[in-house]
């Protein structure tokens, strides 16, 4: 069974990916900050353990997992956005990215699925994202 930790979980999506796709999983911990996306995310899933700002967390308040997906905040990135972009100690919303790298470094899961959009990697912010 593949321990799971979703980081900017909103309701949950990759969760719904792993039971659609009929794979084994546990949650073992969520990083959610919105009020609305946890209620959501409980009424749909359940209690779930909530580290709350990835931001404010230590990795150590983690528990251990296999898989850390993280759909980090795109308005700063999407073409609807403002364009503020990623880059890292930039202080947008979509450079909450670079607080992963700390849960990574910490936690060594075996697997990563990022999420986000697609301007994610066009020409503005390529560069950041090969940083990444």
């Amino acid at each position: 069974m593949i321990r799971v930790f979703e980081a900017f979980a909103g309701v949950g999506s990759q969760r719904m990916a792993l039971d659609n796709l009929g794979i084994p999983h546990e949650v073992v911990a969520i990083a959610e900050i919105d009020r609305f996306a946890i209620a959501s995310y409980e009424a749909i899933h359940g209690d779930t353990f909530n580290v709350g700002d990835i931001s404010q967390l230590q990795p150590e308040d983690i528990p251990d997992h296999d898989l850390f997906t993280y759909s980090f905040p795109c308005q700063d990135i999407s073409v609807a956005g403002k364009q503020g972009g990623f880059e890292k100690g930039s202080g947008t919303r979509s450079s909450l990215l670079w607080e992963c790298n700390r849960v990574i470094e910490s936690k060594k899961p075996k697997y990563l699925l990022l999420e986000n959009v697609k301007n994610l990697v066009g020409k503005k912010f390529k560069p950041d994202f090969d940083e990444w």
